[in-house]
């Protein structure tokens, strides 16, 4: 059918090398719009030699660092009418993103890309408080490049785990050959056993 529709088979060389013409693209277009697991993938990719992890944690910070000073300055000059046009799903995060601004001030600044359901609500609510725009100008460049380093290191470390894990899945399928031929044996001597 692809011969037909004179399209080539996609291979394994094809997808390496259009991650490594695109791939720093779609990792900066994934911080603007989610976050870890598309660094986490690009941390992975570093790893088996697709990408270049100094290059993957630098786009991170960039599209992180942009994102959130973007969504800050709305929260800054837009306010609560920003907070009213957020959908359902942000607006239950908003009394424990606040609650967290109130209880920990700057290290909410520090931290808040680590923690689940905040990331996104977090920075346009430190614009809704008025939390001091200098201060945030060059604490947010310094948190998303702790958090940058930090996830894009998982991602590395994925990696490795994964190459090694793959090396030993031949001697787990043996196992599990093995395994099932013992339960199947069981089986059977069960139910002829039983049987009679």
């Amino acid at each position: 059918m692809l011969s037909w529709l004179r399209l080539q088979p996609i291979t394994l060389e094809m997808i390496v090398t259009f991650l490594r013409q695109y791939g720093y693209w779609i990792l900066f277009i994934g911080t603007l719009l989610e976050g870890e697991a598309v660094v986490i993938i690009a941390g992975a990719l570093a790893h088996a030699g697709v990408l270049d992890l100094p290059l993957v944690i630098f786009v991170s910070w960039l599209g992180s660092t942009l994102n959130d000073q973007v969504l800050y300055q709305l929260g800054y000059r837009y306010g609560g009418r920003l907070l009213n046009m957020l959908p359902r799903f942000l607006r239950r995060h908003v009394d424990q993103a606040e609650g967290l601004i109130r209880r920990f001030g700057d290290w909410v600044t520090l931290f808040f890309r680590f923690i689940y359901g905040t990331r996104t609500i977090t920075p346009i609510l430190l614009g809704v408080h008025r939390y001091p725009a200098q201060r945030y100008l060059w604490m947010n460049p310094a948190a998303a490049a702790v958090w940058a380093a930090a996830i894009a290191g998982i991602g590395y470390a994925l990696g490795a785990s994964l190459r090694s894990l793959l090396k030993s899945v031949q001697h787990v399928q043996i196992v599990l050959l093995l395994l099932l031929i013992a339960v199947a044996l069981a089986y059977w001597w069960w139910h002829r056993r039983h049987g009679e």
